[in-house]
C-alpha cells in the first residue's frame, strides 16, 4: 500500500467519522451515504448505511472500514 493509498483511507475514514457526527441525532435505522474507504483513488462510490450497521464497523476490533459492495468479488 503506498503512502497516497493510505492517505486517501484515512482522509475517507475521516469524513466518514465527520458525516456520523453530523448525523448524530437523527434516527438509527434511517440510511446516510457514506464514502468508500477502499484503496483505489479512482474509486467515488458511496455506501448506504443506517447509523448502527456504521457503529457496528467502528467498533469491531479490528475496525471494518466502509467498502462498496462492488469491491465484495
Amino acid at each position: 500500500m503506498g503512502t497516497g493509498e493510505m492517505e486517501q483511507a484515512e482522509l475517507f475514514a475521516h469524513v466518514n467519522n465527520s458525516i456520523r457526527e453530523l448525523a448524530y441525532e437523527g434516527p438509527e435505522n434511517q440510511t446516510w451515504d457514506f464514502i468508500c474507504e477502499c484503496m483505489d483513488v479512482t474509486c467515488h462510490a458511496s455506501v448506504s448505511l443506517t447509523l448502527i450497521e456504521f457503529d457496528s464497523r467502528r467498533t469491531a476490533s479490528p475496525p471494518v472500514p466502509v467498502i462498496a459492495t462492488k469491491h465484495d468479488d
